[in-house]
């Protein structure tokens, strides 16, 4: 009896882990290709608020953030700007910025929400997954969609402020991720929108180069780097606000 009831238990045992293997692997990958984008939790901004959209991939979603709503850059953001404002993650992870892209960031329905929003703040971090391989055209192909895409918030007449950051850096290849375009091509591209179209920008690559130790696999930063981005965010936010006070 004691035998039975031991084969029973491994027997449930195994079906329980294979189970949860399954939906580590599958969810991760309906996420990806958009099967799941509909549970993506967005703010309801309050009457006065001031609205901000952060707006890229899985840097600005927070992929793998432990207690992840908790933890992403975005929800940081938010509790550091206070309630005055309403500020929503529009990242999708695995997103381009070239429409050619395996995953164009543009045919996202998110993308669309974070147009509807009507923010007058705009954060906008993309570039990371164009680096692949598969993905890479060319420095003036990722510019020129790019530039398209910065362009579709600055023509809201909502948009007073916009900042172009330039993404964090990768340690190995991870995902076949390339540090060595993040650190050249995608910088030297958002310095040159920056200018190009008096956007504001931030420079994550070198607040993070050579801190392997605060990403949880070599490309996503933890809750520890989320916040250092959420805070070199605000500073800028808050400096831009002295200088230029809100109308």
């Amino acid at each position: 009896m004691q035998k039975k009831r031991k084969k029973i238990i491994i027997i449930i045992s195994s079906v329980v882990a294979f189970v949860a293997v399954v939906l580590c692997v599958t969810l991760p990958c309906l996420y990806v290709n958009g099967f799941l984008s509909t549970e993506h939790p967005l703010n309801k901004p309050k009457d006065g608020q001031i609205r901000v959209a952060c707006v890229g991939d899985s840097l600005t979603y927070g992929m793998g953030i432990s207690d992840w709503k908790k933890n992403n850059y975005p929800a940081q953001l938010g509790r550091l700007m206070g309630d005055k404002y309403c500020v929503n993650n529009y990242g999708f992870s695995a997103r381009t910025a070239q429409s050619s892209g395996d995953h164009p960031y543009t045919k996202e329905k998110l993308y669309r929400q974070s147009l509807d929003f009507n923010p007058r703040i705009v954060v906008i971090m993309l570039g990371s997954n164009d680096t692949k391989a598969r993905n890479w055209k060319g420095k003036e192909a990722y510019k020129n969609d790019y530039r398209q895409i910065i362009k579709s918030y600055l023509d809201l007449e909502s948009v007073q402020e916009l900042w172009i950051m330039a993404p964090t850096p990768v340690f190995g290849e991870p995902y076949g991720i390339s540090d060595e375009r993040i650190k050249n091509d995608l910088r030297e591209t958002a310095i040159e929108l920056s200018v190009e179209l008096n956007t504001g920008y931030i420079d994550l690559y070198e607040l993070f180069e050579g801190k392997p130790h605060l990403f949880s696999d070599g490309a996503h930063p933890k809750a520890e780097g989320a916040s250092i981005i959420a805070n070199a965010v605000y500073e800028r936010i808050e400096f831009n606000r002295v200088l230029y006070p809100p109308v």
